[in-house]
C-alpha cells in the first residue's frame, strides 16, 4: 500500500533489515479518523497488559530542526512496566537516535505515561521519557507477547518503526551459547547487519561473527573470532556486552525477556547504530522442509525483500527450493534455486550456504551465513552483491487456523518512505476467491497522520501444500493509493504463526517493498509460555536520505 504517494521524498529510503524485530496496531478510539469496529473480540482488556515488558523498535526518525530535514535511524529497546490498569508506572529504556537527539542511555520512562488496550488485543501507549515523548500502537497475541510500532507524527517528532513487546522473566546469570542477528547503520548511515554467535564461559565470551557493510562482506567480513564479555546487570534484567573482531568492536546493551531470548542495542556513539535479537544456539539446522523471509538492499542500494521455502538436511544442502522476491516493485514468483554447496561448522554452529538460481533482482552467484538458534537460522548475505538479512524456520504446519483473530504487521518502504502496517484480523473459512479476512488496519508512512480503515482481504493457499499462499485485499477501505491494493506472499511456520513479503509491483508510478509476519491471538495467560519467537529483519534507512512532510 502506498498512500498519499503524489508527494515524495527527493531522497530513495532503503530497507536493509534487522529488526525485527516485528509490530502491530491501534485501538479504535486511538485513531485520529474513524476505524471499522474490530470484527474479532477476543477477549483482551486493559488488565492484559500487566507486569514489566521488552519493548524493541527500529526504524526511522526525522530531524526537523535542519534547514533541509533529513531520515535519520532510530532504535529504542528497555522495559515498561504495565500496572494492569492503564497506567505505565515505569521501566527504563536505551534510544539510539543519533542524527537528531543522539545517544540516549538508561532512560527512565515517566509515571504519566499511559496505554490503552480493546477487546481485539489493538491498543496504543504513550511513553514519556525526559528525552522525547513516544507514541505507540500495539496488538497483543497473548497477555505475555505483543507487536509494537511507533507512531509519531507532529511538527518537532515525526518517526516510524517496528518491533516487540514482551514480558519479562528475567534470567539472573547468563550461560550457555546464544546466537545473534544486528541490524542497523555503519557511522556514514550506511546499512549495515551482522550475525553470529558466541558462548559465555569463565573468563568471557568466544565465538565468530560475519559483516556485511553497504552490501559489502566477503574477505575481512565473514567467519571472524569473537571475543569480548556479556554480563547482566544487578536486577538481572539488563547488562552489557563488548563484542570483538578483527573487522569492529561493539559496545552494547542487553535487555533479557528470558534466559533463551535477549534483546541487543549498540551503546557506541561514533557508530556503527545496531540493534536486534539473541537466542538460545541450536547446533545444527533442523532436516525437513523450511521457510525463509528475507529484508535489505540489492547490488545498486535498491530495497529488495524475498522469501520462500525448500528443503535442508542438517548441513544445509537445500533443494527443492522456490523464492519470491521484490527488488523495488519489480516482482517475481516462485523461482527455483538450491544450494551449489553448504558446510556447517558443529563447533560453532555456523553455516555457509552458496546458492545457485537464487536472485534480489539480480543474477548472481550468492553466498549467506546462516546460525541456527531458537529464533530460526539467523541468515546474513556475505558477499558483494547486496545486504539480505533475515531468518529461516523449520516448518511443522502446512496451514494455519482458519479460525480466530491474528495480529499481523508489516514494515517496508514504499516512495514516501518508511511504511509501517498494523492490523488485527479475523479469518474464518477457506473458500477462494471469497473475502475470507476481515479487520481492520492501520498506516503510518513517515510523516503521514495515522489512519484506520477495513481490511478485507481474501487469502488463497498454493495447491501443493506446501505452506505459500498469496493474500489479496483489493481495496483498503477508503484509503486512496497509487497501488490500490496489498498484495502479499505469505509461508506458514506453524498452525499460529506465518511469515510474509509485500509483493506489490510497480503499478502506476510505485511499488512496496515490506516484510511481517502474523500471528495467532489467544487471551489466556499461559499462551505468553507458548509463544514462539520469531525473528525479524527491520528496515533501517540511510541518514543521507532527505524526508518532505506530505
Amino acid at each position: 500500500m502506498n498512500p498519499h504517494a503524489s508527494t515524495k521524498r527527493a531522497g530513495r529510503v532503503l530497507m536493509a533489515l534487522a529488526a525485527m524485530s516485528s509490530i502491530l496496531l491501534i485501538a479504535g478510539c486511538g485513531s485520529n479518523s474513524s476505524s471499522t469496529p474490530p470484527p474479532n473480540q477476543s477477549g483482551f482488556s486493559t488488565s492484559s497488559l500487566n507486569g514489566t515488558y521488552v519493548i524493541s523498535i527500529s526504524g526511522t526518525d526525522v530531524n526537523v530542526t535542519t534547514s533541509t530535514p533529513e531520515v535519520v535511524p532510530f532504535a529504542l529497546v528497555g522495559t515498561i512496566v504495565a500496572n494492569g490498569g492503564g497506567g505505565i508506572k515505569g521501566g527504563t529504556v536505551d534510544i539510539s537516535d543519533p542524527g537528531n537527539t543522539g545517544l540516549s542511555i538508561g532512560q527512565t520512562v515517566s509515571s504519566s505515561s499511559s496505554y490503552t488496550v480493546g477487546p481485539d488485543g489493538r491498543g496504543t501507549a504513550t511513553v514519556v521519557t525526559q528525552v522525547a515523548t513516544f507514541d505507540f500502537d500495539f496488538v497483543l497475541t497473548s497477555t505475555g507477547n505483543g507487536l509494537i510500532s511507533r507512531f509519531d507524527d507532529s511538527a518537532t517528532d515525526v518517526g516510524a518503526g517496528s518491533g516487540t513487546l514482551d514480558l519479562q522473566s528475567a534470567a539472573t546469570s547468563l550461560t550457555g551459547s546464544y546466537a545473534f542477528s544486528l541490524s542497523g547503520f555503519d557511522s556514514s548511515g550506511n546499512p549495515m547487519g551482522t550475525v553470529g554467535a558466541f558462548t559465555i564461559g569463565s573468563s568471557g565470551i568466544a565465538g565468530t561473527e560475519d559483516f556485511n557493510e553497504d552490501g559489502t562482506s566477503g574477505a575481512g567480513f565473514a567467519d571472524l573470532p569473537l571475543t569480548g564479555q556479556a554480563t547482566l546487570g544487578t536486577s538481572g534484567t539488563s547488562g552489557t556486552a563488548q563484542f570483538t573482531t578483527s573487522f569492529a568492536t561493539l559496545g552494547l546493551d542487553i535487555w533479557v525477556i528470558d534466559a533463551a531470548h535477549l534483546k541487543f542495542i549498540e551503546t557506541d556513539s561514533a557508530g556503527p547504530f545496531l540493534s536486534g535479537d539473541a537466542y538460545t544456539q541450536v547446533t545444527s539446522l533442523a532436516a525437513g522442509q523450511l521457510v525463509f523471509a528475507l529484508s535489505g538492499t540489492d547490488g545498486a542500494g535498491n530495497p529488495v525483500v524475498a522469501g520462500g521455502y525448500a528443503t535442508t538436511d542438517a548441513n544445509g544442502n537445500l533443494s527443492n527450493g522456490f523464492e519470491d522476491y521484490n527488488d523495488s516493485g519489480t516482482v517475481t514468483l516462485s523461482k527455483p534455486f538450491s544450494t551449489s554447496s553448504a558446510s556447517c561448522a558443529t563447533s560453532t554452529g555456523r553455516c555457509q550456504l552458496a546458492l545457485n538460481g537464487f536472485s534480489n533482482g539480480a543474477a548472481q552467484a550468492f553466498t549467506f551465513a546462516v546460525y541456527p538458534s531458537g529464533g530460526g537460522g539467523l541468515a546474513l548475505e556475505i558477499d558483494s552483491f547486496g545486504l539480505l538479512q533475515g531468518a529461516s524456520y523449520s516448518q511443522s504446519a502446512t496451514s494455519f487456523t482458519t479460525s480466530g483473530g491474528y495480529g499481523f504487521n508489516l514494515t517496508g518502504e514504499n516512495s514516501d518512505g518508511e511504511v509501517d502496517d498494523i492490523a488485527e484480523f479475523d479469518v474464518s473459512g477457506t473458500a477462494s476467491p471469497a473475502t475470507n479476512m476481515s479487520g481492520t488496519l492501520d498506516e503510518n508512512t513517515l510523516g503521514t497522520d495515522l489512519v484506520s480503515v477495513g481490511l478485507d482481504a481474501t487469502y488463497t493457499p498454493d495447491g501443493n501444500g506446501d505452506g505459500r499462499g498469496l493474500i489479496t485485499a483489493p481495496t483498503i477501505g477508503t484509503l486512496g493509493t497509487d497501488v490500490g491494493e496489498l498484495n502479499l506472499a505469505y509461508y506458514v511456520v506453524n498452525s499460529s504463526t506465518a511469515v510474509f513479503i509485500d509483493v506489490d509491483s510497480t503499478t502506476l508510478d510505485a511499488g512496496q517493498t515490506g516484510i511481517g509476519t502474523f500471528q495467532a491471538q489467544s487471551s489466556s495467560a499461559s499462551a505468553a509460555v507458548a509463544h514462539r519467537a520469531v525473528f525479524m529483519a527491520r528496515p533501517p534507512v540511510r541518514s543521507r536520505a532527505v524526508w518532505r512532510h506530505k
